[in-house]
């Protein structure tokens, strides 16, 4: 989640509706050039990989629609903005990929029952080195935008588009394997694998997806990092009770820092800026809420039978520091 530099408002937004427009050309691109690909060979396996880029348009059309929603700034309904649209684009893109892993399964296993010859081999392979030229500059430009904002859904999208490449260069072995051997079974068998391939790549965004949607918290090296910015302030003397967790692009996180009882509530509020000015200059865009404590209070602490497993052995207890 972290970015390598902190970009303003308005050229991360350009950033990332650029990708998205990229994403929707392509996607249309080769939906068009497969569907007439499909026509000409009457493969299974390019049939599998067509479907794949219907659900890509699709996919991209959601992320087209989820990066400009959670690019809206933040309103009386919608405090923390709408950052989470990611994630629900995610999700239901993974719910629809999903469902054309399983049409591309039924798909297979009936040429493998009844194998059928491949025609116009060449039309399936130019289509193929088409397509993954087309996609290899896609990812890379997709993986900078995401790199450089933050952005959830553009890394999904950049993530399913990178098995697309795989995905389109094993249709092109298929095809010229299956037509220049004749073995009619090498087809069918690679739109098996490809549509398995599909359902995997489904569930691990459907995992990710429900992560920011249920608030998990993030990455522990994240969350240990912030720890040791916070606890770095010559004047904190303790942080307890950090809870985190993903808003779409950015972070929110909240936690309470212990003071020395006689600190001034003014000289606290400075210390509590500069804290949030040292986490942001790690973590740009975090959201973060910070409540002051006077150290040694009595008060009712996050408790957490098993710890987390980058903090085993380790509590969310008062981390006090000597002075």
């Amino acid at each position: 989640m972290k970015t390598t530099r902190h970009f303003d408002l308005e050229q991360r937004a350009w950033l990332m509706r650029s990708a998205t427009y990229a994403s929707m050309g392509v996607a249309i691109s080769l939906v068009v050039a497969k569907g007439w690909a499909w026509l000409a060979t009457d493969s299974v396996s390019m049939l599998s990989s067509l479907a794949d880029s219907l659900l890509d348009l699709f996919a991209s059309a959601l992320t087209f629609w989820a990066v400009r929603y959670s690019l809206s700034p933040a309103d009386a309904e919608h405090r923390f903005g709408h950052g989470k649209s990611e994630g629900l684009a995610a999700l239901v893109q993974a719910m629809i990929i999903g469902a054309s892993g399983l049409f591309v399964c039924r798909e297979a296993i009936g040429r493998l029952l009844d194998p059928q010859p491949i025609t116009r081999p060449e039309v399936g392979l130019l289509v193929v080195l088409g397509s993954t030229l087309a996609t290899v500059l896609l990812v890379g430009y997709q993986r900078v935008v995401s790199k450089r904002t933050g952005s959830v859904a553009i890394g999904a999208d950049a993530m399913h588009y990178t098995t697309d490449i795989l995905v389109n260069l094993s249709v092109g072995v298929a095809v010229v394997l299956s037509a220049w051997t004749g073995w009619r079974m090498m087809d069918p068998l690679v739109g098996l694998g490809v549509a398995v391939y599909i359902l995997v790549g489904a569930l691990r965004m459907a995992s990710q997806a429900l992560d920011i949607l249920l608030d998990r918290e993030i990455p522990q090296d994240d969350r240990q990092r912030i720890k040791v910015i916070a606890l770095g302030h010559p004047e904190v003397l303790g942080l307890h009770d950090l809870r985190t967790r993903h808003g779409g692009s950015n972070y929110i996180v909240q936690f309470h820092l212990d003071f020395p009882r006689d600190i001034s509530l003014w000289r606290s509020h400075e210390v509590m800026d500069e804290v949030e000015e040292n986490i942001r200059a790690e973590f740009p865009n975090c959201e973060i809420i910070i409540h002051a404590d006077p150290l040694g209070i009595a008060e009712l602490k996050d408790r957490f039978e098993t710890p987390l497993p980058a903090e085993a052995g380790e509590s969310d207890e008062p981390a006090s520091k000597a002075h």
